[in-house]
C-alpha cells in the first residue's frame, strides 16, 4: 500500500502541469506559473516520500519522468509559444522554437532513465531547472505588461529574438555533458559543499534584496505582492545564476542526474 504513496504525489505533479499547460494556452501566464511551481513542489515531495517509505520502484521512476516532461517540458514551452506568437512579430513562425525544449527535456528525461552511472549530481541542466528559467521569465514578463511597469525582462521578451534563442540554449543546455551540482540531499555546509552552500546563500540574499527593492511593505498585499513581484523575478535570476556558476567553475568527473 505504501507504494502508491509516492506515485499519488507524482501524479498531483502531473495534474499540475496539465493545468498549466491549459492556462498557457488561455494566455494566463502567471496561473500557469503558479502550477509548474505546485509541480515542482510535488516533484520533490515524491522523491522524499519514496525514499522515507522505501517504495523506489521503476514504475514510479518511469511515471515521474513522464510527468515532468508534462510539467517542465510542455507547459514552460507552451508559455514561450503563447507569448511570442500574440507579440504581433512579423515572423510568428518562429514562436514555434519554443518547442524545442519539449522535445529537449524528453532527450535529457529518456537519458536519465537509461544511464546507469547516475548518482548525485547532474550532467547538464535538469528539466526543471530549465522550467523555471523559461516559465519565470514568461510569469514575470506578464505582470509587468499588466501593471505598465518597464524591466529589461519585459523588453527581452518581446522581442523577435529572445524567446528563440532561449529556447535554444536551454535545450542545449539540457543535453550537454556540463558537471552541474543538486541541492538534493546536501547540508548548509561550506566545507563538505561549498557551491552548493554559497548557491542557497546566494539566493536567499537575492530574495531579500529583491522584497527590499520591490517594496513589498503593504501588510494586507505583502503576501501576493511577494508572490508576484518579487518570487518569478527571483527563480529566474537565482536558477540563471545557478547555470552560470557551473559554467564558470564546472565539476571534475561527476555522476549525473536529471
Amino acid at each position: 500500500m505504501k507504494k502508491f504513496i509516492p506515485d499519488s504525489i507524482t501524479l498531483l505533479n502531473l495534474l499540475c502541469g496539465t493545468l498549466a499547460c491549459i492556462l498557457a494556452m488561455m494566455g494566463q501566464s502567471v496561473p500557469a506559473w503558479l502550477f509548474i511551481l505546485a509541480a515542482a513542489g510535488f516533484d520533490f515531495l515524491d522523491g522524499f516520500a519514496a525514499r522515507l517509505l522505501n517504495a523506489v520502484s521503476p514504475m514510479g521512476k518511469e511515471l515521474d519522468s513522464l510527468s515532468d516532461l508534462v510539467s517542465f517540458g510542455l507547459a514552460p514551452a507552451l508559455m514561450l509559444f503563447q507569448q511570442y506568437l500574440y507579440a504581433g512579430h512579423t515572423y510568428s513562425a518562429f514562436a514555434y522554437c519554443a518547442l524545442l525544449l519539449v522535445l529537449f527535456a524528453a532527450l535529457r528525461l529518456a537519458r536519465f532513465n537509461t544511464d546507469p552511472g547516475q548518482g548525485v549530481d547532474f550532467k547538464g541542466l535538469p528539466v526543471p531547472g530549465a522550467a523555471m528559467i523559461a516559465a519565470s521569465a514568461a510569469a514575470f514578463a506578464s505582470v509587468c505588461a499588466r501593471t505598465q511597469t518597464d524591466s529589461l525582462v519585459l523588453r527581452l521578451m518581446e522581442s523577435s529574438w529572445f524567446i528563440p534563442v532561449l529556447a535554444a540554449v536551454l535545450s542545449a543546455l539540457m543535453v550537454s555533458r556540463i558537471p552541474m551540482f543538486s541541492m538534493k540531499n546536501k547540508k548548509l555546509n561550506f566545507k563538505l559543499f561549498p557551491k552548493e552552500s554559497l548557491f542557497f546563500l546566494l539566493t536567499v540574499l537575492l530574495l531579500f534584496t529583491l522584497t527590499i527593492l520591490r517594496g513589498v511593505g503593504n501588510p494586507i498585499l505583502n503576501a501576493a505582492g511577494w508572490l508576484l513581484t518579487v518570487l518569478p523575478l527571483g527563480l529566474l535570476l537565482a536558477f540563471t545564476l545557478y547555470v552560470l556558476m557551473n559554467l564558470v567553475a564546472p565539476r571534475g568527473n561527476q555522476n549525473s542526474n536529471r
